[in-house]
């Protein structure tokens, strides 16, 4: 038994590498997505003020229509007024009606006023979030340009890995049900397979095994696992 701990620390060494490299190999594409994501927020927030300034722009313009419109009825009113000077009652009405246009000419020109502080403060923020975007564009750029060739070493160094690995398997006179129990083992701790015993603490968990795991892996009769880890245990 004792042989076949050597044997599976060998393969482990090639296995701890390997697992860091396709964890480096899943890592940097999930940092470029969140990347991405970032700046896809960031286009979508721009969108969302273009749209708001568009509407600003379409309710301005109607605002404008609508007293463009009034003061010309103010107009028409004031000459109709003038002809009309024997028709008291006429007269009356007409100057109500002008004093009620020119009141909503004033609301509709204090909104509109209001309406366009707004706008150029969303204008504002657009040319400030352009800039910011333009900037974060040319960073992901040169961001991703990096990564590819991280990538493509990642993969390199993994296939090199692995066709080690698969070398030393074949070398390697480890029983089948022994080797799926590894494989499981590493899957599950994450390229950790086998731990230490120290002074009967578990390196792999820091946990204290009781006496009769540490004298078990003594006698190297058996394959003894961590009582709380599970993994592969092996002595100094």
């Amino acid at each position: 038994m004792r042989e076949t701990i050597q044997l599976l620390r060998g393969i482990q060494d090639l296995d701890r590498e390997l697992f860091l490299v396709r964890s480096e190999q899943k890592r940097l594409p999930e940092e470029r997505e969140r990347r991405r994501a970032r700046l896809d927020a960031r286009k979508q927030e721009a969108a969302e003020i273009e749209r708001a300034s568009l509407q600003l722009r379409m309710r301005i313009k109607e605002i404008e229509d609508i007293t463009t419109s009034q003061r010309q009825r103010v107009r028409k009113l004031e000459g109709e007024a003038a002809n009309a000077r024997a028709d008291t009652a006429l007269i009356v009405a007409f100057q109500h009606e002008i004093r009620t246009l020119r009141r909503d000419i004033g609301e509709s020109e204090e909104e509109g006023l209001g309406l366009v502080e707004q706008n150029d403060a969303l204008k504002k923020k657009q040319e400030e979030l352009a800039a910011a975007i333009a900037a974060e564009e040319a960073d992901f750029a040169a961001y991703d340009k990096n990564l590819q060739t991280e990538l493509g070493a990642a993969r390199a160094r993994a296939d090199r890995l692995a066709a080690k690995r698969k070398e030393h398997l074949q070398d390697a006179r480890v029983s089948p049900d022994i080797l799926s129990q590894y494989e499981k083992l590493l899957e599950a701790r994450e390229g950790e397979a086998l731990a230490l015993l120290e002074s009967k603490t578990c390196m792999g968990c820091q946990t204290s095994v009781p006496n009769n795991v540490y004298v078990r892996l003594a006698r190297g009769t058996e394959l003894v696992t961590c009582p709380s880890c599970a993994r592969i245990l092996y002595l100094p």
